[in-house]
């Protein structure tokens, strides 16, 4: 797993109703507490602004509805 730093792109959940029926947006790194915990810019397809603390590691979001979560993007 890659270790997390400031300014790197991951995935969290997000709600479809603002985020143009998207279900997960990007969010940037604004600050690393641990390898698992950071806090987040969420970047959702809208004009909402979306700050997230204290969120934590996850390998997936399958069958979770908690909001305060991330994930690396899938490698391509």
């Amino acid at each position: 797993m890659p270790t997390p730093s400031i300014g790197r792109v991951v995935l969290v959940p997000a709600d479809p109703a603002v985020n143009n029926g998207a279900n997960v947006a990007p969010a940037i790194i604004t600050r690393v507490w641990n390898d698992e915990v950071v806090n987040v810019r969420v970047l959702l397809d809208s004009d909402a602004v979306q700050w997230r603390t204290s969120v934590k590691y996850v390998e997936n979001f399958d069958g979770i509805e908690h909001t305060h979560l991330w994930t690396w993007p899938p490698r391509v």
